[in-house]
């Protein structure tokens, strides 16, 4: 029989029985729609926390005080600048404020550090306008660009030589752990106090710079960046929240983060960028794997339910299986048509189950972004909030909370990942799934003979 004619006959027996071909239709999609869902969104976690880290160079370590009572000093930058492999140390003070946007209270970071070292911990980072203010100027100050930039209703955009005012500006200098399990936490306060009650302070805006992206750890997008001496005066303390150390080479990272650990102990936790995508890679894997479990659920379930439906179809059909060998049809022709029924109900099951789930992946991810913090994943220090009241705390990642860290960070923005192979992949399962469920009913109805099918009639 030509495959025009079978495909013929299948689309015949499905107008024939509608409903029942909707039903099974309906079963055969939830397979492939859980894949394509599941796997499309947390494709599109793992290239969305990747990207992020590819804003920050694979030279750098994030140094931040871990033991009680330790603080970062400027002997400790002098120690850490001695290690062999070592290029530069960036040490930086971090705290926390709000200004005033579009009516509302906007999070934002001020960080205090060397200005014209920025590039060595965003290499892409650059001044769009204006210029840094000099090492002297107590109240210059480079905004970000979405400080700069804010799309916020009824907010204005914020210009070179205009004056911010920052208010409740504290301390938020945070702590960043890092262990082989693959967690991390951000906690804590900078060593050495820190002002315990929110100042007012405005400062000239000498600089715009361009935009960043989304980052871990620091956001310079949602951020205020100060000379060194302005960072000392606000937060009254000479401690570091951090110390951004650039090795000589992306090969010399561990070597060098061997070498802090070996010189500083439990005191310090240095966290690579390396490390920190190899861990967003090798959760998303293994939560790749879980979620494949549960869609092959699904499709075994499928593929119960089209057999089942088959082997009905087939008890129902007696009649015409009778009629068609009478006529001369072969067993193998029958089987075929069997086959080919079942085998395009997985297509379009297979087709109907991809779009349904590229759909569902957008609702998996905003569902999850309400109710888990998806929507950070974990790894941000919170998104940034209008309000009328003071910035709320962050979320959480593998155990670790980040209930001491800025809240001026941006939230990660996830798209899923929905590749024409991940299509291709739940169709071609949906369709296999369908034609293997098939054989044993199209087998059974092969090996009636005319008289017994049409003596079961």
């Amino acid at each position: 029989m030509r495959p025009v004619d079978l495909l013929k006959f299948a689309l015949r027996a499905l107008r024939e029985r509608k409903l029942r071909a909707v039903l099974t239709i309906i079963g055969i999609v939830i397979g492939p729609a859980t894949i394509v869902a599941l796997v499309g969104a947390t494709q599109g976690y793992s290239s969305a926390s990747t990207a992020q880290f590819k804003n920050l160079g694979a030279d750098t370590i994030f140094v931040s005080p871990a033991g009680k009572g330790f603080s970062l000093t400027s002997s400790t930058v002098q120690e850490i600048e001695s290690l062999e492999d070592v290029a530069s140390v960036i040490p930086y003070q971090e705290a926390s404020g709000t200004i005033t946007q579009g009516g509302g209270s906007v999070s934002v970071t001020i960080i205090s550090a060397n200005l014209s070292q920025l590039d060595k911990i965003f290499p892409t980072l650059s001044l769009e306008s204006g210029s840094a203010p000099a090492a002297t100027d107590a109240v210059g100050a480079v905004v970000g660009n979405t400080v700069a930039y804010p799309d916020i209703t009824g907010a204005e955009n914020i210009t070179v030589n205009e004056v911010l005012a920052v208010s409740d500006i504290r301390s938020s200098g945070a702590r960043v752990s890092f262990s082989t399990s693959g967690s991390f936490s951000l906690s804590g306060s900078p060593g050495g106090g820190g002002s315990s009650s929110g100042t007012d302070r405005s400062f000239v805006v000498t600089g715009v710079l361009n935009s960043f992206g989304e980052s871990f750890l620091l956001n310079p997008d949602q951020s205020i960046f100060v000379q060194p001496i302005v960072g000392q005066e606000l937060l009254d303390s000479s401690a570091y929240s951090g110390v951004v150390v650039v090795a000589s080479s992306a090969k010399a990272v561990t070597a060098v983060t061997t070498e802090l650990t070996d010189q500083f102990g439990s005191d310090i936790s240095a966290t690579t960028v390396t490390s920190l995508t190899s861990t967003v890679e090798s959760i998303s894997s293994g939560t790749t794997t879980l979620l494949e479990a549960v869609a092959g659920t699904s499709v075994f379930v499928a593929f119960v339910g089209i057999m089942t439906t088959m082997l009905t179809s087939v008890l129902e059909r007696t009649t015409e299986i009778g009629v068609l060998k009478s006529l001369g049809a072969s067993s193998k022709s029958i089987m075929m048509m069997f086959i080919a029924e079942a085998g395009i109900t997985g297509l379009i099951g297979g087709v109907v189950g991809a779009g349904v789930g590229a759909g569902l992946s957008f609702v998996v991810i905003s569902a999850l972004s309400g109710t888990l913090g998806f929507g950070s994943f974990g790894f941000g220090r919170g998104s940034s909030k209008v309000s009328a009241g003071a910035p709320t705390s962050a979320t959480s990642f593998g155990g670790g909370s980040f209930p001491g860290a800025s809240t001026a960070s941006t939230t990660l923005s996830i798209t899923p990942v929905i590749t024409p192979e991940l299509v291709l992949i739940a169709i071609v399962i949906a369709a296999a799934v369908g034609t293997i469920g098939g054989i044993l009913p199209a087998w059974r109805a092969s090996r009636l003979t005319p008289v017994e099918a049409l003596h079961r009639s």
